[in-house]
């Protein structure tokens, strides 16, 4: 199999919140609880509050946007600003490591490290740390009687144990390797890990790494065919051994990620020769098991993104889908893997917001994520940037409104009904207060007209179905209307003087108008009045006269209607 690319040839270049101040709805919200505190007695005088409410407020406009202000948004136009855990890191001195990606990188003794990787001419072995007490970038020079150091490479991995940082494999852009480094902080120097015992890792790049008690476990990569193997080296014995597994084992892939949670290493993502993967997986270290994670929520299969542990979390950052990403979503896992874990975005508002990229490193340090370097899709970054778990840990994430599938479900509800119509000699329950908000109904309620007394009013004009979907629009202002009853619908609200709807009725025509059903539809808005929609029908007519006037529609609308075809004659 032919040697993937640095960056790999799938990926393409990375692609490149506006709120309208309407403080009006909180006093509108005021309003209308002011009214309700004032007019608490009978249910005529709420009714009567209620209708000059929303008579002022004007409801049977507005735009088709539904649902478009929320308690979010509310936040962001009062306060100004959102919270946003992204930043660049501070960095008081020295230089930081010249752009890279495939890079690899490991903290130990509250010092960053990041080794080697790809500048986009060629493989690098230096070596840089940066100090967060000092908040100082420098470069890790090797005592004179050092070793090495490792030869220059990329996609390999780091971690960190005891008082060393260690590197494994890799790809020094001839071959792929197997060597396994180990630099000493005490001595400051290089040296190759001496194994004792055991068989170590096929050759191999884009594996993933973690350490947990006192042993490294590598996982899958690519040496040639794509691995789904987990090696463990114990620290203590100098030995490798390929670890026995039973359960479902991941497929096979590289460009992964795993983390260490508890006693479990998670698994995530990468890319099988085929494809992009988005499956989790967990390794219980202890009974050797493998089994696939349940996940609540999506997230957009990648690979070469990063993975952290954090807290009861693990978030990824970043990555390729075929393009370059930089969101950032959480897994919130639970206490018991035999419960679903739960995918997140955290959505940031710009400030401050990454490049996206992928083949990057990320750390988690004092309560933060730090991310170094990647490649964006053209180019590569040596950027610094922090991600603040404190802050995002300050926000709430709310649920959503329920408001409107509540009101919804008390259409034709008895509970709490203080109206009943009889519609095609069915009962249909209702509520006076939803019903204010249409004038015909204010008129029938609140009038000297004898329904005002009435319990039990009869409808004649309008068929069952549509009887409810009219209440439904009161009820919720939404409604999802079928072409099949559009025009039905329409004449019901121009009986009901609900204009809003009517127009949401025209929409709902002109956008499925045809050659066969053009001249019933210009028809019918004739019939209703429909100004807007009878012009917009007259010119589709028109444009297609020859075809439109040989249609039963049309012969139809000449026999209901003579005067309508001698206009669209005159009009041609």
């Amino acid at each position: 199999m032919a040697e993937p690319n640095e960056e790999n040839v799938d990926r393409v270049q990375p692609p490149s919140r506006h709120l309208g101040d309407d403080r009006s709805l909180l006093s509108h919200q005021a309003v209308l609880r002011q009214r309700a505190l004032r007019n608490s007695g009978n249910d005529d005088v709420n009714a009567r509050a209620l209708a000059d409410y929303f008579g002022r407020m004007h409801l049977e406009t507005g735009n088709d946007d539904l649902n478009s202000f929320s308690d979010e948004d509310y936040e962001y136009i009062v306060n100004g600003s959102n919270l946003n855990g992204w930043s660049v890191a501070e960095v008081m001195d020295g230089t930081p490591p010249a752009s890279r990606s495939l890079h690899a990188a490991a903290i130990l003794n509250d010092v960053f490290y990041c080794f080697g990787g790809y500048d986009g001419a060629s493989r690098v072995n230096t070596f840089h740390a940066f100090s967060f007490a000092e908040k100082r970038w420098s470069p890790v020079l090797p005592s004179a009687n050092s070793a090495g150091p490792p030869n220059p490479r990329d996609r390999h991995v780091a971690v960190a144990f005891g008082n060393s940082f260690y590197v494994h494999g890799g790809f020094n852009g001839t071959n792929r390797v197997s060597d396994f480094w180990l630099f000493d902080l005490s001595s400051m120097c290089w040296n190759e890990v001496v194994v004792l015992d055991g068989r170590p890792p096929s050759p191999r790049h884009s594996h993933s790494a973690v350490v947990h008690g006192h042993s490294l476990y590598v996982y899958g990569g690519y040496d040639g065919s794509y691995k789904s193997d987990l090696h463990q080296f114990d620290f203590n014995t100098s030995r490798w051994s390929l670890v026995p597994t039973t359960g479902r084992r991941p497929r096979a892939r590289y460009r992964a990620t795993t983390v260490v949670h508890k006693n479990y290493i998670i698994l995530y993502g990468g890319h099988d020769g085929t494809r992009h993967l988005s499956d989790t997986h967990i390794f219980d270290i202890e009974n050797r098991v493998w089994s696939p994670l349940v996940t609540e929520g999506s997230i957009v299969p990648r690979d070469s993104h990063i993975a952290v542990a954090h807290s009861s979390s693990m978030y990824i950052f970043g990555g390729s889908s075929g393009s370059a990403m930089n969101d950032l979503f959480e897994l919130q896992l639970p206490s018991n893997f035999s419960l679903p874990a739960r995918w997140r975005q955290i959505k940031s508002s710009g400030m401050n917001e990454p490049l996206a990229r992928f083949c990057h490193v990320g750390v988690v340090y004092n309560e933060a994520l730090f991310i170094f370097g990647g490649y964006d899709g053209s180019t590569r970054l040596n950027d610094f940037l922090r991600f603040d778990f404190s802050v995002y840990d300050m926000s709430f994430e709310v649920p959503s409104s329920t408001l409107v599938s509540e009101f919804r479900a008390l259409v034709d509800n008895e509970s709490l009904s203080d109206v009943t119509f009889i519609v095609e000699g069915t009962p249909v329950y209702a509520h006076k207060l939803f019903l204010m908000r249409c004038c015909y109904f204010q008129a029938l309620i609140l009038g000297a007209m004898k329904e005002s007394n009435m319990k039990t009013i009869r409808i004649e004009q309008v068929s069952h179905p549509t009887f409810l979907k009219i209440l439904e629009y009161l009820y919720t202002d939404q409604l999802r209307i079928h072409l099949d009853c559009a025009m039905e619908l329409f004449e019901a609200a121009d009986l009901f003087s609900i204009p809003r709807l009517k127009t949401m009725c025209e929409k709902r025509m002109l956008q499925s108008i045809n050659v066969e059903n053009a001249a019933a539809v210009f028809y019918g808005a004739d019939l209703y009045s429909a100004t807007a929609l009878r012009e917009k029908a007259k010119k589709f007519i028109l444009s297609h006269f020859e075809l439109i006037s040989k249609t039963s529609s049309f012969e139809e609308m000449g026999r209901s209607n003579i005067d309508l075809v001698f206009e669209l004659l005159q009009n041609r």
